[in-house]
């Protein structure tokens, strides 16, 4: 029996239509499928990350075995097979870095001290008193004044009839062989004074009651420090210090505990105290 063509065909279609050849799917197909297209993505990244070891291996192997950076000029080295092939970074990467490190530093003090911050100020008015030096203690003004050739209106080499003309008596005398101690006092004489008359030369010397100063700032509570240091000759005697007020009188100190205690004018040349 012949059959056309489009009688086969037909025929297939009519076959393919009938419903007692479809196969309906099991319940749990979905979730088979799922699980089997996760599987396969899994094998497919393991396959991929053996590759990825494959190749580092080989190109380990072959011959690539150092790369090093030299950071002084920028040049890269990189050897394989004991080959070293050298790479320098473009001129302008190095011209810059170069421009950067070779900038000048301060050619001269002035710049030094320019390019240095200043040093903050120090107060000489933290330093404690006691750590000045003693030339540059505050004179001493209290007391009367003992100048380097008299006390007040009388004067080294005056006679008692001399002193008395200036206002000043002379009381309480204590004669000698050849000078007399007198206590002194009046308008001409700052303060009450202990003076000594020689019969020879005169009044020879004047101690005040009172602590008296000096026109350089020494009286009353200096330290020898400080009088060494006003008076440069000044030299130890006993119970004090002598310093020269001229060259015909020297200053006298007598020192304590608090310093000095008592100041004495008393003259070079002179017969009655030694």
């Amino acid at each position: 029996m012949n059959i056309s063509e489009d009688e086969l065909e037909q025929r297939l279609r009519e076959l393919f239509a009938d419903e007692r050849l479809d196969l309906p799917p099991p319940p749990e197909a979905g979730t088979t499928i799922v699980a089997g297209a996760r599987r396969r993505r899994r094998r497919r990244q393991g396959v991929l990350a053996v590759t990825g070891v494959a190749a580092a291996v080989v190109a380990v192997s072959g011959g690539l075995t150092m790369v090093r950076l030299h950071a002084e000029d920028g040049t890269a080295v990189m050897s394989a097979d004991g080959s070293s092939i050298s790479v320098k970074p473009p001129e302008n990467l190095t011209a810059g870095r170069q421009a950067q490190s070779s900038v000048p530093g301060p050619t001269s003090t002035q710049d030094i001290e320019a390019s240095s911050p200043p040093a903050p100020p120090t107060s000489k008015a933290s330093r404690p008193p006691s750590a000045q030096p003693p030339s540059k203690l505050p004179p001493v003004l209290s007391g009367p004044l003992l100048g380097s050739d008299g006390f007040g209106t009388i004067k080294l080499g005056m006679s008692e009839t001399q002193i008395a003309a200036q206002g000043v008596t002379l009381t309480e005398a204590q004669a000698g062989a050849s000078c007399t101690v007198y206590t002194a006092q009046g308008s001409g004489v700052p303060s009450v004074a202990t003076v000594v008359v020689s019969k020879a030369v005169g009044l020879t010397v004047v101690t005040p009651e009172q602590v008296a100063h000096t026109a350089e700032g020494i009286g009353a509570g200096s330290s020898k420090a400080q009088v060494l240091a006003t008076y440069p000759a000044a030299k130890d005697e006993s119970g004090g210090v002598v310093a020269p007020a001229t060259d015909a009188a020297d200053y006298h100190f007598r020192l304590g505990d608090s310093g000095v205690v008592q100041t004495s004018l008393m003259s070079v040349n002179q017969d009655c105290a030694g």
